[in-house]
């Protein structure tokens, strides 16, 4: 099966139902061999709680990250696929860094901006009440990865200012074990009494 075929393409009766996965390709080392994916997904396990898994479909290693409802075959609503992917300028002895990825990332027009980030993020309702949502901001604001992207009006470095704004932003998902960044991208993460809340 593919990639599609596995992780959501059946139609449902909702007119609004967002995107069943998004695919991030991380840049890694040739001797790599499913460490950085893993690392990734023990990141979403540790600050959100959510289930993972790291599997090879014969090509790569991919990380695979659940958010919403998980259904009777374990498969859950919405899914992060992070998808390792060599390196061409990157041999063993000098695997890729934050520099390497963001070098990349330029390479394609992508400019990783402390301030605004990349200009792309994604947004995430977590848990299914706002006890749920003030773990994973407790979470987030003791591990020093909440963020603030100056592009927007809300200024979030606190567990009580997201739980006034309903929301709070992280960009590095990192390494638990040594803060290491390993990629870079702006998440929004919501509660379900945000006003956006598709549930509502």
């Amino acid at each position: 099966k593919t990639i599609a075929e596995k992780y959501g393409t059946e139609p449902t009766s909702a007119s609004c139902r967002g995107m069943d996965y998004i695919e991030f390709f991380v840049p890694v080392s040739q001797n790599d061999n499913g460490k950085t994916v893993t690392k990734i997904a023990a990141f979403y396990d540790f600050f959100f709680d959510a289930p993972t898994s790291v599997a090879n479909d014969g090509t790569s290693h991919i990380a695979i990250i659940g958010f919403g409802k998980i259904d009777d075959d374990g498969r859950a609503e919405q899914s992060l696929l992070f998808r390792e992917r060599l390196c061409d300028n990157d041999d063993d002895n000098n695997p890729p860094t934050m520099t390497t990825t963001t070098m990349m990332m330029a390479g394609a027009g992508i400019v990783n901006d402390e301030d605004v980030g990349t200009g792309h993020h994604i947004a995430i309702y977590v848990g299914a009440n706002d006890s749920d949502f003030e773990a994973a901001a407790t979470n987030c604001m003791d591990g020093g990865i909440l963020w603030v992207n100056k592009l927007f009006e809300d200024r979030v470095l606190d567990v009580d200012s997201a739980m006034q704004e309903k929301q709070f932003r992280f960009k590095d998902i990192v390494d638990i074990e040594n803060g290491d960044v390993l990629y870079a991208l702006e998440h929004e993460i919501r509660a379900v009494s945000h006003e956006m809340f598709p549930g509502n």
